[in-house]
């Protein structure tokens, strides 16, 4: 068609069409842009930049020759095609072009919106304040609350609409939220949802409101709306799952997190959300899914303020699959067993990454203990070793009582997998009685000396005799 254009307004439609198509592609916008102005230049006689002489309107087709093919093809009215160039051009940011263009075809609610996108403010309100003088009209007095932020002038286009105008209810909602009233504005928005219960937006912002207020039922209600008119936004099913996680209702909250996480997977609170979640629902594997996505969202720098899996979710992971464990070894359920230790491989290998990443006494002792549950004596022994080592290397640990205590609990169980042999005893008993001697050295003689240092004196005492009767 492009290349045998005979007729005026067949050429004129798939030039238009052509326009439309390069406008969806990011390097081509401009270009069809500008031809959709020449399109528009050639229903007027003004001289513009695509029609820049007398000459080229003169020779245009006449009106007969334009109207030839008018009920077989789409070539919009000229306003509703002024309309569309105007909202690219405020699509693209070319906010004050589009406000000339919608000001030519009378469209002063986009023309408002566009002088105030250009921070043309005192623009925007002298024209607001025109169009009130020839007719008021609820958009306007609208606009004129968005520009001067008076709450009497939304009143005011309420009024006048008899209360169905959603909008100005929307925007009275907005100037008190802002204010932090939020009963006022919870109403206002309530009002508004009233007229027109399908505004996704508006039943979330209910929803966080009604957090903040305290109100559960009412936040639970309006998420839920969201999430029925928009099943793919992924924040209001993860506020369904808090309100859930506060109602104390794991179950409920689970689906909801489930949903969230389809639709975005890189948010971290989410993933610390389903980690409680699956805890309290005795789902192990999931929570140690949750903790490996934790680490990488970590190691990736995708997200920032990423935490690492607690220590307190960390060793129920373990606790409660070894005792799941144990039970399908006791229950002798082949099947749930070879599950059971599909699920200890997957803690272990969690247990190996974080010990990668943390020198922490605690990870070493949750080793030492799933290790010791599963019978590899000799990975509890290196583990209480490594465990020894990071609780020492703390500064001062011999005057803080609790870290006394630690250190003495843990050369206990040391002493325990390093008794076999004379050689192994000697070794105890250097290593007790230097524990020993830092404790002495550092606490005066009258000083408050745990129990626990007490036990590993008797200890010291049991291993020296043992040595002498091994003699």
């Amino acid at each position: 068609v492009l290349h045998h254009h005979d007729d005026w307004i067949v050429y004129s439609t798939a030039l238009l069409e052509r326009a439309w198509l390069e406008f969806e592609g990011n390097h081509t916008k401009e270009r069809a842009l500008l031809q959709m102005q020449a399109l528009a230049d050639q229903h007027t006689n003004r001289l513009t930049i695509t029609q820049s002489t007398r000459e080229s309107i003169e020779g245009s087709a006449p009106v007969q020759d334009r109207l030839r093919y008018l009920n077989q093809l789409v070539y919009p009215p000229r306003w509703e095609f002024l309309r569309d160039m105007a909202e690219r051009y405020a699509s693209l940011g070319i906010v004050t072009s589009a406000a000339e263009i919608f000001t030519e075809i009378e469209m002063w609610d986009d023309v408002v919106e566009c002088y105030r996108r250009a921070g043309k403010e005192s623009k925007a309100e002298e024209i607001v304040r025109e169009r009130l003088e020839i007719a008021e009209t609820p958009r306007m007095w609208m606009a004129l609350g968005d520009l001067t932020n008076d709450p009497s002038h939304y009143n005011k286009a309420i009024e006048l609409s008899k209360g169905r105008f959603s909008q100005a209810y929307i925007s009275l909602g907005k100037y008190y939220f802002d204010k932090g009233e939020l009963s006022e504005a919870v109403t206002a928005y309530k009002k508004a949802l009233e007229l027109r219960p399908l505004i996704p937006s508006v039943w979330f912002r209910v929803g966080t409101i009604s957090m903040q207020l305290g109100d559960w039922d009412a936040a639970l209600s309006a998420f839920s709306e969201v999430v029925q008119q928009q099943p793919d936004e992924a924040e209001a099913w993860a506020n369904v799952a808090a309100v859930h996680m506060h109602n104390k209702r794991p179950a409920e909250a689970y689906p909801a997190l489930v949903e969230s996480l389809k639709q975005n997977r890189s948010n971290w609170r989410v993933w610390v959300s389903k980690l409680y979640t699956c805890l309290d629902l005795d789902k192990y594997d999931e929570a140690i899914q949750a903790c490996t996505m934790l680490l990488d969202l970590k190691r990736s720098h995708s997200a920032s303020g990423v935490p690492d899996p607690e220590e307190k979710c960390i060793r129920a992971i373990v606790g409660g699959t070894i005792a799941r464990y144990e039970k399908a070894r006791v229950d002798g359920n082949t099947g749930a067993l070879d599950s059971e230790r599909r699920s200890l491989n997957r803690a272990h290998a969690l247990l190996q990454r974080i010990k990668m990443t943390t020198n922490e006494p605690w990870i070493f002792e949750t080793m030492a203990f799933f290790h010791e549950r599963v019978g590899q004596d000799k990975e509890v022994f290196e583990n209480l070793m490594k465990e020894y080592r990071a609780l020492s290397s703390v500064r001062a640990w011999e005057k803080d009582d609790e870290q006394v205590r630690r250190v003495c609990q843990v050369v206990c169980q040391i002493v325990v997998y390093q008794r076999g042999s004379k050689e192994e005893l000697v070794k105890s008993k250097f290593l007790v009685s230097s524990v020993l001697k830092k404790i002495q050295q550092a606490r005066a003689v009258s000083e408050n000396i745990p129990s626990e240092v007490a036990n590993l004196q008797k200890l010291l005492e049991e291993v020296t005799a043992e040595i002498q009767n091994a003699g």
